[in-house]
């Protein structure tokens, strides 16, 4: 088949995990025979914008050029539909498009569809992460559209008083008139329309579910061959047990304060162990809890290696959790809160723990249980190491999911 992937945010070296995932999509169907194409988004005024080195990519891609003073409905979608009609394919993939997504999904709707949602886009306007005062937001822009547009324009009212920037995120929303009755009206048309939904995990295809009925709960996965696999002895290492959770420390979403909660109940009763966090700050907060600084993908794989346990207490529905998988694929037992598709990565009991999030206290009495228990660690981190070689192993995830999709979605 001919395939065509829009998105218009897309960079390579890839600046989150969502051109990672697409990237790697593509390359697996590209290897499944398929004729793969991207086509993203270029802002000739805004150099740094958006880039992508094309010969850094494995299969085709084409820059649709646009210049921020342009970028309105009326002249992206047009444009858009006329590089992909032009490629003729036979389906189409709406990967990441911020506002502009409905738009260029009407201007192709002669097209069979799948939309692509990495996370909270259609159900959250503000940020697409349905969080809100430390916890998962209650409303939901296909549900509650009048609650959540107010809250989108509390959330960028100051911005948008003192000057519309030419492009970004809020700067978007208005072009795209993404306030007004019409665009909701649009969203959901689309949203029906799609021959296909694919998302991270069912806590999103249960907030689609009446919208549409043919959402496909597909995780990202990993290159094994990225992280050395060595199993964890039966015996402690080091005199200390080093807990480690990579990912933005600094933000409040990714729940860092709840670990360090956690460390403070465990410091009062021992200290034969270390936190490890991921920090643009690197400094010492306290004996036992570390920020180690920022660190590229290169590096963070030998603090997995050097860990004893992999902790990722966030507080939002993360959509996927990809550092987990990565902790799994190094052999490293793993304890996540109970949101999103975290807890549907760790196997309670089995490769790790999944705790209420939040519960600082839970979070503690796991981490005791491992701290106590060198082979239990050993074995879990072995456990994990098998489900990411048998579930989320790139070529794996590509050939179980996509072949009945694509002949679901033609038929």
């Amino acid at each position: 088949m001919r395939l065509a992937f829009i998105d218009l945010v897309f960079t390579w070296p890839p600046a989150g995990g969502a051109p990672a995932d697409l990237y790697y999509t593509m390359s697996g169907l590209q290897a499944l025979g398929h004729e793969v194409k991207l086509f993203h988004a270029g802002f000739s005024d805004l150099p740094e914008a958006l880039k992508v080195d094309p010969d850094q990519l494995p299969f085709a891609c084409e820059r649709v050029a646009f210049h921020s003073r342009d970028y309105v409905p009326e002249l992206v979608a047009p444009r858009v539909r006329g590089v992909v009609d032009a490629y003729q394919p036979d389906v189409v993939f709406q990967c990441f498009g911020f506002f502009m997504k409905p738009y260029i999904s009407k201007a192709l709707s002669h097209y069979p569809q799948v939309a692509r949602y990495y996370a909270y886009e259609p159900m959250c306007l503000r940020d697409y992460r349905l969080f809100y005062k430390y916890d998962t937001c209650p409303n939901n822009y296909l549900v509650t559209p009048k609650v959540c547009q107010r809250c989108t324009l509390q959330q960028n009212w100051r911005q948008l008083r003192t000057g519309i920037p030419d492009a970004g995120y809020t700067g978007e929303y208005v072009s795209a008139k993404a306030y007004s009755g019409a665009y909701y009206s649009l969203l959901i048309e689309t949203l029906q329309n799609y021959k296909a939904i694919i998302v991270y995990n069912h806590f999103t295809k249960k907030l689609l579910g009446d919208v549409n009925d043919n959402v496909h709960v597909i995780g990202g996965g990993v290159r094994l061959e990225d992280f050395t696999y060595h199993p964890l002895p039966d015996t402690p290492r080091n005199e200390r047990t080093v807990i480690l959770m990579t990912g933005r420390g600094d933000d409040l979403s990714k729940g860092a304060s709840i670990l360090q909660d956690a460390g403070r109940i465990l410091s009062a009763e021992r200290s034969d162990f270390v936190i490890q966090v991921t920090h643009p700050e690197k400094r010492e907060i306290e004996p036992w809890f570390h920020h180690i600084g920022w660190h590229d993908f290169s590096n963070i794989k030998h603090f997995y290696q050097k860990s004893d346990i992999c902790v990722f207490p966030s507080r939002w529905e993360e959509p996927f959790g990809l550092v987990a998988v990565e902790a799994m694929a190094t052999g490293r037992p793993v304890i996540v809160g109970d949101v999103g598709g975290l807890q549907e990565i760790v196997v309670h009991g089995e490769t790790g723990f999944v705790y209420p999030r939040n519960d600082a206290k839970a979070l503690a009495g796991h981490l005791r249980t491992l701290l106590d228990d060198a082979a239990l660690r050993k074995r879990m981190g072995g456990a994990g190491r098998k489900r990411a070689e048998e579930e989320y192993e790139w070529d794996h995830v590509i050939q179980h999911h996509y072949p009945a999709l694509l002949e679901e979605v033609v038929r």
